[in-house]
């Protein structure tokens, strides 16, 4: 095969030293041109004969409306009647058995674009591909692009990875999930509309769903078995129980956003509960009373597998001075005897602290919280908002960490300054 590249490299008037690309097989040189975009990879007919065609078999199609615009001041409506053309003509022409990845961005086409999208969605689906990635949003976020209704298709059997933005999605997206895509490993759904209440698969290995918008319902249930990675930003919630997750003892990783007082201290304590068997975990606005409340925190398990936490504060309402969430950080710790890394994130101290009254109602605070021993603890960073002069408060606080190895970081995020402490 390498031979016969190299006849066709020379019977194209290439050089075979200078010209490496020409002595892959035409598989290989398909694989390549389907990363690029798709008007780039058309544009190779003009390398050479050997090239003419290649583009019309290539595994993967990548489509994104920036790429058609010819400045930044065209109205997006030229832009859009450019790529409809342009990606019109591609898919008739486009003549690969299948496809392994369709990836669509047009997140500023206008609305009458709507019909040449869910055709070459549907042109897509019809590839059965590995991948299906759509993102589609619209200006005011409201009156998204629905998810073509396919029903029970075999087109749809060899998909592994989903990824939508933008996109509205009705209560069949669920039965899909769980009967008609057996091989699903990837999902990712970001500011979409979700008309369905449970995601069911024992075949999810990745699990996303971030700034999604849904109707009101009682409570969101996820149950994946074999998820590794989980990566949940709940806002704009509408349970009004919250959310239940039956996640499985696979779960390495996980990332949990809430919006402040969205849901009740004890659900919370349940989605924290859920996520004991995870090696590193990032957690953004959990209550303190989550923790603090000793019933709760009682039947929360320990955290034997977990190694790196990153945290934002733990919240209680404005008027609650980090001491709190540290108290509540140090209760969390006491579920967590092989923690080496802990970053905590965006924690403000307010000047009053800095002297005088609040000083020593800081330093009082502090020497109440409960010592813990972090055998095990490396390294901990505090990412803090506030004047340099709060360290020492900040540092009286974490050193009620007892962690014979730790290396202390503070970092002023209004300064991006840094100062390091072995403690």
């Amino acid at each position: 095969m390498a031979a016969a590249a190299t006849k066709r490299a020379r019977a194209d008037g290439g050089s075979i030293c200078r010209d490496r690309l020409s002595t892959l097989p035409d598989d290989l040189l398909r694989h390549v041109l389907s990363f690029l975009p798709a008007q780039q990879a058309v544009q190779t007919t003009v390398l050479s004969k050997r090239w003419a065609d290649l583009w019309r078999s290539v595994p993967g199609i990548n489509l994104d409306l920036m790429h058609f615009r010819r400045s930044p001041y065209e109205p997006w409506t030229e832009t859009s009647v450019r790529m409809e053309r342009f990606v019109s003509k591609l898919l008739v022409l486009h003549d690969a058995p299948c496809l392994d990845a369709f990836r669509l961005a047009a997140s500023s086409a206008g609305h009458d674009s709507r019909r040449h999208i869910d055709a070459w969605v549907r042109r897509a689906i019809r590839g059965n591909p590995f991948v299906l990635e759509v993102r589609n949003m619209s200006s005011d976020g409201h009156d998204l692009y629905q998810l073509p209704h396919l029903g029970s298709s075999n087109r749809w059997r060899r998909l592994k990875r989903l990824k939508l933005i933008g996109v509205s999605l009705d209560h069949s997206f669920a039965k899909l999930l769980h009967y008609w895509w057996p091989h699903l490993e990837d999902l990712v759904l970001v500011q979409c509309q979700i008309g369905f209440c449970s995601i069911e698969s024992d075949r999810l290995n990745n699990l996303a769903i971030q700034y999604c918008t849904n109707p009101p319902a009682d409570v969101f249930v996820i149950r994946a078995s074999g998820l590794a990675a989980l990566s949940l930003a709940l806002h704009n919630n509408s349970y009004r129980n919250g959310v239940s997750l039956h996640v499985g003892n696979s779960l390495v990783r996980a990332s949990v956003t809430l919006k402040r007082d969205e849901f009740s201290p004890r659900n919370e304590a349940m989605i924290l509960g859920s996520l004991f068997n995870v090696a590193s975990l990032a957690m953004k606005d959990f209550q303190a009373m989550a923790i603090l409340d000793t019933e709760l925190f009682d039947k929360l398990p320990t955290f034997n597998n977990l190694r790196t936490l990153t945290l934002n504060p733990f919240s209680l309402n404005s008027t609650v001075c980090d001491v709190h969430n540290f108290k509540a950080l140090g209760r969390f710790l006491q579920k967590t005897p092989n923690m080496e890394m802990l970053t905590l994130e965006n924690f403000w101290v307010s000047d009053s602290s800095t002297g005088g009254e609040g000083n020593a109602k800081s330093k009082e605070e502090s020497q109440n919280m409960v010592p813990l021993h972090c055998p095990k603890l490396e390294s901990t960073e505090l990412r803090y908002h506030g004047h340099d002069a709060n360290i020492p408060i900040l540092r009286r606080l974490l050193l009620g960490i007892s962690a014979p190895k730790n290396s202390m970081k503070f970092t002023n995020m209004k300064y991006r300054f840094v100062m390091c402490r072995v403690c």
